[in-house]
């Protein structure tokens, strides 16, 4: 089971140090992958927990050359907000920089005051991001590419270097709709959900397979834990849906861990809710110690 952890890299409690303390932690711990939390220009409605924000590419860089093991992660970048060639220079970069350990999640995004400040019409999103995607497979499978779409043309051009990973990094699509899961069917390597229970977790998961017909869809779970804390184990989203946290001992922790395998997850990526890189580093510890078990 694949066990990551979200970098703290937005939110009040966010700095270099924050980031850096976590890195190593999760890297000395055992832990499988780092991941970064993307936006970039919120409204002040959402100062918390989005205003302050380090921005995705230039921190997984930072993280890249102090780590050597751990996978580094996207959870999730918004695509359509980035001209895609761009991001193909920068994943590709990445990777070889990093020596292959990079894996890319976008989404389609939901704030529409975001897009606004970027000059991205909302609206074309999710179009936006399925031509992207196409574009950036071409650009990392040929380093002589040509692509022809209705927003992105290719005509002439080197794209070099290519990825490390041959054909580009492992793509996870973000989203918890049924739209979502069939873009991952399509698209993706991987289908990336945030803070479903098992029983949607199984439903979703069935879909998934009889749409991506054959093909192997990774399935990784992005879930919020409190270890020890009173909050409550169901939240509602800035969209309004209703997710599933992860309370209680480690235990209990590694417990709802196994029901989420049981119901098709192929792994999770963790965000802490700690106060501090260092109350996050604590119960980063104590859930280490349950990691052997969880693999097994």
């Amino acid at each position: 089971m694949h066990i990551g952890v979200c970098l703290p890299n937005y939110g009040r409690a966010a700095s270099p140090e924050a980031i850096r303390e976590v890195a190593l932690a999760a890297e000395a711990l055992g832990f499988d992958s780092v991941w970064t939390t993307d936006h970039i220009l919120v409204p002040q409605a959402h100062l918390e927990p989005y205003g302050r924000i380090f921005e995705t590419w230039t921190t997984l860089a930072y993280v890249a050359a102090i780590t050597q093991r751990v996978r580094l992660g996207t959870s999730i970048l918004l695509l359509a907000l980035r001209h895609p060639v761009l991001v193909a220079k920068q994943a590709a970069t990445l990777d070889q920089l990093s020596g292959g350990r990079l894996i890319l999640g976008v989404g389609a995004g939901w704030l529409a005051q975001e897009f606004e400040h970027l000059g991205v019409p909302f609206r074309r999103r999710i179009r936006l991001l399925e031509e992207g995607l196409a574009l950036m497979r071409a650009l990392w499978a040929d380093p002589r590419p040509r692509f022809e779409g209705r927003f992105f043309r290719i005509t002439d051009a080197v794209f070099e270097p290519l990825p490390a990973q041959p054909g580009g990094p492992p793509v996870w699509i973000g989203g918890n709709t049924e739209a979502a899961v069939r873009r991952a069917a399509r698209l993706g390597d991987g289908w990336h959900p945030v803070g479903l229970d098992p029983e949607t977790l199984r439903e979703r998961v069935e879909r998934l397979r009889a749409w991506a017909n054959g093909r192997p869809v990774t399935v990784i779970c992005r879930m919020y834990v409190a270890l020890d804390a009173a909050l409550p184990p169901v939240y509602t989203s800035p969209t309004g849906e209703r997710r599933m946290r992860l309370t209680g001992s480690p235990e209990q922790v590694a417990a709802g861990l196994r029901s989420l395998r049981a119901a098709g997850a192929d792994g999770v990526v963790l965000t802490f809710e700690a106060p501090s890189a260092e109350a996050q580093v604590a119960q980063m510890r104590r859930l280490a110690a349950l990691l052997p078990d969880l693999r097994a």
